[in-house]
Order: structure tokens, then C-alpha cells, then sequence
């Protein structure tokens, strides 16, 4: 068994581990350029356009096109709190506050839920698009219903909503259908959850899709884009919010200029960062932290979760593997144990799809798992081929697996082929460009193996993701009415404490059937320079979104120069 994790005794050696405590700040500088490679740095703009339902649009959009909910990092490590805001897309009530929105309730007669809306905010203007204007109900209306009459819609995902209504300038109320457990989600911070206004939409060249069309009401405006180099966001000076310090409040964003870099190459990344060119750099593993080495003592590391999850998936819909023996004989075939060490130095968490060990009362602990769950997740490659024997497969069989064309992704594919080899099992490998790999999933038209590489979202969107029949994240193709009645419990259910029993028994039920070979979670890191001021390592405040994260950090230009660059 895989230790969850080996902790930051080995990364301290390596650079300066964050500590968990508010740090005081110094007085804020205004200016400069903050240059940042976000998450997927290999992965360029896969659209602009929020009804397209593409996961990528609340990173590349995020500095400008806000949402109604979002992260509220005062209350994170910089605060004095425990939340280091490391999850891909999960927000607990007591961090959560409103971005665009001011308050919200759920009211029972007539089952709805009221969003008032902040009545101090504007939409940039933008030249040949829009005036600058007042950002009012109708604007999230408008892009409410448009997000559900998309031809890319999911179905399911707003099913739980009857209609959205202005019921007040700045008021939005949604009547339900049925209550969600994950509305906060869905509607305020989630990956769809960007508010654009009508005029964009309605702009040429492309419309909403166009980057030169981007207008929003967040911290930055979209000045340039290059795909496959660059994003060139500059500060917009009209922003609303306000970032407080010593209880003195701040107009942000202290930076002119936010640069997202897109660099595909490892080594390209690590040279651009080694010479000061890159201020910040998200997610980087434990083999590219290592060649850090030579500046160890210069700047600042913390390790953390990586957000996406990966697994080969095996299609229950189809032999051989809608037999639950030959699936767990898979499972077994594979050391996760040795794959940490040989990849990750130790540095990875196992088991942890499709629960986050941070999840407090979701995540089971393999100790506390049911015995047929924790079997999935042993390495025993004598009852896996004993298991084959029993499912006619003595002399093994062949199968193909769609794979991503990143490195990393290939590597790990390559070991877990040559430990099904053991076995008797041939894993042909089908590297794909990320964005036809995904389209094979969307689309149903995957083989029946497919690498299972994505997100983990939030407790209930990760098995809804997994395991819901009608979801295109199902690369498994489950498909259990009982499962899905499942789901729409914990969906429906307002007791926190009954969802959270509710997601751990249907999670360890999941793990026993065994549609996923889970693999080891690596541990990642980010890394920056200390001239980036009010910056504590958080990597994510809704859904990937990192943007108000950014708009809070100021260089200190002089002790750049002090360090020679």
C-alpha cells in the first residue's frame, strides 16, 4: 500500500517550504509585470467561449470574467487559517465568500435559490464592444441561459434548475426543480460558472469565442494572446474589490501587466524560471524540483496535491472487461507502491481517486475501507492471473488504451503496460493530441482502455464525474440505474453529514467494482521567487481559477535588482 503522502521533509532541502501561519506584510508596491506559468502549462487556450463548456476557459478567461462565488483567501494560510487553497475546484462554506454576488439563501416556498448581486461593479469598456456599464441581473440571466441552450451542453449538470429570473436589478433568483447539493458549485464558482456580458456575444469576428472580444468586470483585461506562447493581461485600474492589509484597505491589482505563459517543454520552463524571466511556477514534479538544485537557497517551494487524477479506465460496456474479475486481475497486476517510489520519489498520495484525502469525511482510509475496496488497491500479480484463469483468460488477451501525447502520461502508461505483460495482458498504447484524446472521451468513440487524466473537482462532482451514466467524464461507461439513484440522493440531500456518508459508501462500493485502475497522485510544487510579495502558494480559488490570487501580489522591484535581475 502506498503511503498517503511522505510529507515536506525532503523539499526543505530544496528551497523554503511556506510556513502555515499569516506572515506579515509590507507595504504594497505598485507596478511591474507578473509573469506566471499557471497549471497546464503545456496546454494553450482550448476556447474563450464559456458556452462551449470547455474545463481550460476559468484559467485563460479568469483574470477577467468573473464568477458569483469565490475563495476567500483571508481566511486561508495568509489569514492565520488551515486552507493552504490547494484544491482543484472545492470551496468550504467557511471560505467561501461572493465575488459577484453580495449574499444568497435557499428559500423553501417556492424551492429557489436568491443571489443579490453587488451593486459597485462595472463591465470594462472595451473598444468597439461596449461602454463601460453597470453589472446588473440581467447580465447573469443572459449568461445563464445561454450556457443551458448551448448544442455543448451537459443536460444533466443544471437539471436540477427550472428557470433563472431577474427579480431585482441586482437580484437573480433560481427556481428549483428539486435541491442540489452542489449548487454552490455548479451555479457560483465552478468550471461554467463565468458571468460575460450579452454584448460579447454579439461582437465580430467570432463573437464570445474571439479573444480580441474579451470584456469583463474582473482585475485584468485581455490585451494579447498568442496560442502556444502567451496570454498579456493588463491591469484594469476601474476594479471593484479590495485587498486589505494590516487592516488597510488597498486598490488592486498592484501589478500593470499579468503574462500566463503556455511552454510545453519541461526544460524551456525550468531555464526561463532559473533566469528570472518566470516569477512564478505552478505545478512542477519532483524530478524538475530537483534540477533546482543550484538555487535551492534563493527561492521559495511548497509542495501540494496534484489536481488531476489518472487511471486507466477499462469500458464495463464491453468484453472482457464487463467481467468484474478480469478488472480487479488488472488492479492487482500493478505495483502503485513501486510506481510512487520509481516516479515520484515517494512523493505521491494513493489512494486518493476518486476522494481527496483532504476531504475530511469523505475520503475513507484504505485501513477503514471495506475488504472487498481494499483489495482493489493490493499489488498480488499470482491471484491476478489466477483471476484470468477463472474468467476464461488463461493465455491472456490484448486491448488498446488511448493515451495523451505528454511525456509524463506515456511514461506511466509504459510501466502499467509492462506489469499487465506479467500477466499475460498486452496493453497497446495510442498516443493522442490532448484535445482529440479528450474528444474520444466527450464523444464515446474511446477504445476500451482509455487514460483516465483529469481533474477531481469537488467531492460530489468527482464521483458524479466517474460513475453518472449520462456523464461524458464516465470513461468507464458505467451504466447503473441503482448507481445513479445513488448519485441523485446525495444530489438531493441537505444534511452535510448525510452527503458526506453518502459519497464515502458509494466511493468504496465503486472502488470494489473496480472500472478504474487508479494510479499514485503525485505530489507537485510551486515555485517562486521572493520578490513576489503576498503570495503565499495558493494555486487555486474556484475551479483552477487563479486570477484573484494574482491580483493581490505586487513585485518588490528593488530586491529583484538586489538579486541581479
Amino acid at each position: 500500500m502506498v503511503g498517503r503522502h511522505l510529507g515536506t521533509m525532503a523539499v526543505i532541502a530544496l528551497g523554503t517550504v511556506i510556513a502555515t501561519q499569516a506572515v506579515s506584510a509590507q507595504e504594497p508596491k505598485y507596478g511591474g509585470t507578473l509573469t506566471i506559468v499557471p497549471y497546464s502549462p503545456g496546454i494553450a487556450a482550448l476556447s474563450w467561449d464559456p458556452a462551449d463548456w470547455n474545463w481550460k476557459v476559468s484559467i485563460d478567461a479568469g483574470p477577467y470574467m468573473e464568477q458569483l462565488m469565490v475563495g476567500d483567501l483571508s481566511k486561508g494560510v495568509r489569514g492565520g487559517g488551515k486552507n493552504n487553497f490547494f484544491s482543484e475546484a472545492w470551496l468550504s462554506d467557511d471560505v467561501l465568500r461572493g465575488e459577484l454576488a453580495e449574499s444568497w439563501e435557499v428559500v423553501d416556498k417556492p424551492l429557489s435559490i436568491v443571489i443579490n448581486l453587488r451593486k459597485n461593479v462595472k463591465w470594462q469598456a472595451c473598444k468597439g464592444i461596449m461602454e463601460a456599464r453597470d453589472f446588473t441581473a440581467k447580465d447573469v440571466v443572459f449568461a445563464y441561459n445561454r450556457l443551458v441552450a448551448s448544442p455543448k451542453a451537459n443536460k444533466v449538470y443544471f437539471s436540477f434548475i427550472d428557470r433563472a429570473e431577474e427579480t431585482g436589478p441586482h437580484q437573480v433568483t433560481f427556481f428549483l426543480k428539486e435541491y442540489n447539493s452542489e449548487w454552490k458549485y455548479r451555479l457560483g464558482y465552478g468550471y461554467y460558472a463565468g458571468i460575460y456580458p450579452k454584448e460579447i456575444t454579439e461582437a465580430p469576428n467570432g463573437g464570445a469565442g474571439n479573444w480580441q472580444n474579451a470584456c469583463g468586470t474582473g482585475p485584468f483585461r485581455l490585451t494579447r494572446y498568442e496560442a502556444g506562447a502567451f496570454g498579456d493581461y493588463q491591469a484594469n485600474k476601474e476594479y471593484w474589490d479590495r485587498e486589505t492589509i494590516d487592516g488597510k484597505p488597498y486598490k488592486i491589482p498592484f501589478v500593470d501587466n499579468l503574462v500566463m505563459r503556455t511552454i510545453g517543454d519541461s526544460q524551456t520552463r525550468l531555464a526561463a524560471f532559473r533566469t528570472g524571466k518566470i516569477d512564478v511556477m505552478a505545478n512542477i514534479n519532483w524530478d524538475e524540483l530537483k534540477s533546482l538544485a543550484p538555487i535551492q537557497d534563493k527561492i521559495k517551494v511548497i509542495e501540494h496535491p496534484d489536481y488531476a487524477g489518472e487511471a486507466l479506465a477499462m469500458r464495463v460496456d464491453a468484453p472482457p472487461f464487463d467481467n468484474p474479475k478480469v478488472r480487479l486481475a488488472l488492479n492487482l497486476a500493478v505495483d502503485r507502491a513501486a510506481i510512487s517510489k520509481q516516479i515520484y520519489g515517494g512523493h505521491a498520495d494513493f489512494p486518493h481517486l476518486p476522494m481527496d484525502e483532504t476531504w475530511e469525511g469523505y475520503f475513507t482510509p484504505p485501513e477503514k475501507m471495506p475488504n472487498d475496496a481494499r483489495e482493489v488497491l493490493q499489488y498480488d500479480p499470482a491471484k491476478a492471473k489466477k483471476l484470468l484463469a477463472e474468467a476464461g483468460l488463461a493465455n491472456g488477451f490484448e486491448f488498446k488504451a488511448q493515451v495523451p501525447s505528454f511525456p509524463e502520461q506515456l511514461k506511466k502508461a509504459q510501466i502499467v503496460a509492462g506489469y499487465l505483460s506479467a500477466i499475460g495482458v498486452k496493453m497497446t498504447i495510442e498516443p493522442k493530441e490532448y484535445g482529440a484524446f479528450l474528444s474520444l472521451m466527450t464523444t464515446g468513440k474511446h477504445g476500451p482502455g482509455y487514460w483516465h487524466f483529469a481533474g477531481m473537482s469537488n467531492p460530489t462532482a468527482s464521483i458524479e464525474k466517474l460513475y453518472r451514466s449520462s456523464s461524458v467524464w464516465n470513461s468507464a461507461r458505467v451504466n447503473d440505474p441503482k448507481v445513479d439513484a445513488a448519485l441523485d440522493t446525495i444530489q438531493q440531500e441537505r444534511d452535510p453529514d448525510k452527503v458526506k456518508k453518502g459519497v464515502a459508501a458509494l466511493t468504496n462500493e465503486m472502488t470494489a467494482r473496480a472500472p478504474f485502475l487508479f494510479l499514485p497522485r503525485p505530489r507537485s510544487f510551486t515555485v517562486w521567487w521572493p520578490w513576489v510579495k503576498n503570495y503565499y502558494g495558493e494555486i487555486s480559488v474556484s475551479a483552477r481559477r487563479d486570477a484573484p490570487v494574482w491580483a493581490r501580489a505586487w513585485i518588490d522591484q528593488d530586491l529583484k535588482k538586489s538579486m541581479g535581475f
